[in-house]
């Protein structure tokens, strides 16, 4: 029989001292850091949600990251366009830290899988409109998720003529907020 003698002291300093994201080397291993919570459920924390120039509701929101939000789209240019955006107000892509670009392409990344299965879709168009240049009409860097399927336009590349203009023509009837609600909603369930 050997008998050991145990420094309890000493292996709790050495597990505090075992390299963790803390103490990463970016030199060695670029600037990446853990872009999730313990805290992260999915679900929005308030009543609303500033993205831009508009004010979104709870219910609109059908995922939440530590960092970015998911909601439905007030004038979708197809069944299940969705749009993914920080929580943190921001104008330009550039203008984000790498934790909230890593975590808003993880969560588009998540939400991309939900829709194309929740609207039986066989590909998606994923677009950022960065810059008024490129056709951003909200003050708040966003990405569209948008779900495809064969021949949802004749011409495939007809969808970015369409998210152009989709929120540019006043007489094209917006969806009422009980109707994103209840888009959100149907969402939300898929993210338990």
């Amino acid at each position: 029989i050997i008998l050991a003698e145990i420094d309890r002291e000493l292996i709790a300093k050495v597990r505090h001292a075992i390299p963790v994201w803390s103490h990463r080397r970016t030199d060695l291993y670029g600037n990446l850091s853990p872009c999730w919570s313990s805290k992260d459920n999915g679900l929005p924390e308030k009543e609303q949600y500033q993205f831009g120039q508009v004010t979104l509701l709870a219910s609109q929101i059908f995922y939440k990251s530590s960092l970015s939000m998911a909601f439905v789209n007030k004038m979708p240019v197809l069944p299940g366009h969705v749009l993914v955006a920080p929580i943190r107000p921001a104008l330009r892509l550039s203008d984000l830290s790498t934790e909230e670009v890593q975590d808003l392409f993880l969560v588009v990344q998540k939400v991309q899988r939900v829709v194309e299965k929740h609207f039986g879709a066989s590909s998606s168009t994923v677009s950022i409109q960065d810059g008024p240049d490129a056709g951003r009409s909200i003050h708040h860097i966003h990405v569209h998720v948008l779900p495809r399927k064969p021949g949802d336009f004749s011409h495939n590349d007809n969808i970015y003529v369409k998210l152009q203009e989709h929120d540019k023509d006043e007489s094209k009837p917006k969806r009422t907020n009980e109707e994103m609600a209840e888009e959100a909603r149907q969402l939300r369930a898929l993210f338990r």
